[in-house]
């Protein structure tokens, strides 16, 4: 596995943890912010970027690192995951085709339809350092002929992917280098899908991997078996992302089965909900298991937070840790000031820029 990726905004350190700025923001932070914590790159939402404020004023902009002032890599999620949790849930919000996918909006009627092609040419034109071919998500429990169907569209896409990567690559003027170009691999628990989804990608040739659909069981289980089955299938050289993947023991555990790349919106959902991470006493100099208890998640709003003066979690470098209490964060939390959100996603996204930390040891 590679300790570093090479991205035309500099080498990026794996294994990294990158926050979800969906919409071009880690909503409660700024740039500034998540640069203190020790955040070295960010996720960005093609779709979401498509609908509002629309690729073209990105354009305008600069490109998406002078939109939201990140001098950092920038890995653009292709809306493939929106393909599963939008359409796949509700028919209603578009359909999915065997060359196109049509997402509609059930309240207003807007239609915005992605092509392999079409996903590729947004990201070029956001400007990210990754780009992610556009994929078929599934959920481990879809059936197998649903799976099957998936992962036909996920390998020819990221074929058709591939071609116009390589058109546009061709035409970028002298000096400017292409981004990174990531597949997703589908096949949902079906052991033969997976591998046959993993090699196929592979014999197209991409710098990176995902794993894709779902990655948890209907019990909040991580489903290590078809991680491992595309660790095995892939070769073992190239950076493999774990999408969506962010409880911390999740982390450590696809960390050992071999993926480099994490991202997820839980870290930061979690802070503006006032559920805060801490390293155990111990547990932060050490080298975290995913079969050991190595942190707890404090409801900072719970009564007996009232009243309790120490930080956070004793030991953490962060700023909120060694300013303020957890009785003061109690307090904004329960009279609603904007800065509690704020401090809380500060301290959050610290604990996991320090448990990657603890993970390249």
């Amino acid at each position: 596995m590679p300790d570093i990726l090479a991205t035309r905004r500099g080498d990026l350190a794996v294994p990294t943890f990158m926050p979800d700025a969906t919409r071009a923001g880690v909503r409660a932070v700024t740039s500034d912010d998540l640069r203190g914590v020790g955040i070295g790159a960010l996720v960005v939402n093609t779709f979401h970027l498509l609908r509002r404020p629309g690729i073209k004023l990105i354009q305008q902009a600069g490109g998406i690192h002078r939109f939201m002032d990140w001098d950092g890599p920038i890995l653009s999620d292709s809306g493939g995951f929106q393909v599963w949790s939008l359409i796949r849930q509700d028919p209603a919000h578009g359909v999915i085709r065997a060359n196109e996918v049509i997402f509609r909006e059930p309240t207003t009627g807007e239609k915005w339809t992605l092509t392999p092609e079409r996903v590729v040419q947004l990201q070029f034109q956001l400007g990210s350092d990754v780009v992610v071919c556009l994929d078929d998500p599934t959920a481990a429990t879809d059936p197998d002929s649903e799976q099957e169907l998936s992962v036909e569209r996920t390998v020819r896409w990221a074929q058709r992917s591939r071609e116009e990567y390589e058109r546009l690559a061709e035409q970028l003027r002298a000096g400017q280098s292409a981004p990174r170009i990531f597949a997703v691999v589908q096949g949902g628990a079906v052991e033969r899908l997976r591998r046959e989804c993993a090699v196929a990608l592979a014999a197209i040739g991409f710098d990176g991997y995902g794993f894709g659909g779902w990655p948890l069981d209907g019990d909040g289980s991580l489903l290590a078996d078809p991680l491992r089955w595309v660790v095995d299938a892939l070769p073992p050289q190239v950076p493999k992302h774990a999408l969506g993947i962010g409880r911390p023991d999740h982390v450590v555990s696809a960390f050992d089965i071999g993926y480099s790349i994490f991202d997820c919106a839980l870290p930061t959902r979690d802070a503006r909900h006032g559920r805060l991470y801490a390293f155990l006493p111990g547990r932060a100099a050490t080298r975290p298991r995913a079969d050991q208890r190595f942190y707890e998640a404090i409801r900072i709003m719970d009564p007996p937070y009232r009243a309790d003066h120490s930080p956070v979690e004793d030991g953490c470098d962060c700023t909120v840790c060694e300013r303020y209490s957890r009785a003061y964060l109690h307090h904004l939390f329960k009279v609603g000031d904007v800065s509690a959100e704020r401090l809380a996603t500060l301290h959050n996204l610290r604990f996991y820029a320090r448990l990657i930390e603890a993970l390249r040891q």
